[in-house]
């Protein structure tokens, strides 16, 4: 199997637009409706799903992730990611009423922030999908954020979907966090280190 072809990030942009273009043209065409109007901005705390693009669709998945909105990201998401999906709502729904309680007093509010995806590079594969890399940055729990962020996504469609998705090194300094340990005991005041909830696990 010969190596992937990179592409430059303008090339690989202008390349999808002009797939959604050709998508959404079809799509108003067959239905005899208009094209559907640009996602508005989200306020905080919501899950806004933008599939337009491969950069949207990961920055979406990012979104739906952190806030464990799991069918806002099973929506946009194929086999192995839709899978990982899947097994976390399936941890989720088996937490401790204990568990559950801090998850809304805690979790809900140190990803409540959107975070911004900045794509580096894209790379398009033989199989027909992309991979992406990039930076989460934006503000998590009052400080700077910024974070390596690794996609695969695939057209479906006039959309696109993540197929996979894998997280880097944090480039900044992260915030104290309760460990496990501490959520699942009463009363714990005196948070641990720990990762941050984009991975959740």
């Amino acid at each position: 199997m010969s190596a992937p072809r990179r592409l430059s990030t303008p090339l690989v942009l202008a390349l999808t637009s002009g797939m959604v273009c050709v998508g959404i043209a079809g799509f108003a065409i067959g239905t005899g409706g208009e094209p559907e109007p640009e996602n508005e901005a989200p306020t905080p705390g919501e899950v806004l799903v933008d599939p337009s693009t491969p950069e949207r669709v990961a920055e979406s998945f990012l979104d739906a992730w952190r806030k464990r909105e799991h069918d806002a990201a099973l929506a946009i998401a194929l086999d192995p990611a839709r899978q990982r999906v899947l097994e976390r709502r399936e941890r989720d729904a088996a937490m401790t009423p204990h568990e559950r309680e801090l998850k809304q007093q805690v979790w809900d509010q140190m990803a409540a922030d959107r975070l911004r995806l900045l794509i580096d590079a894209s790379e398009l594969h033989e199989d027909g999908t992309m991979g992406l890399s990039g930076l989460a940055t934006g503000t998590f729990l009052g400080r700077p954020y910024e974070r390596e962020m690794f996609f695969t996504v695939a057209p479906d469609g006039a959309r696109w979907k993540v197929v996979d998705f894998d997280f880097g090194d944090i480039l900044t300094e992260p915030p104290r966090l309760p460990s496990s340990e501490e959520l699942r005991t009463p009363g714990a005041v005196d948070p641990a280190p720990t990762d941050d909830p984009s991975e959740g696990e």
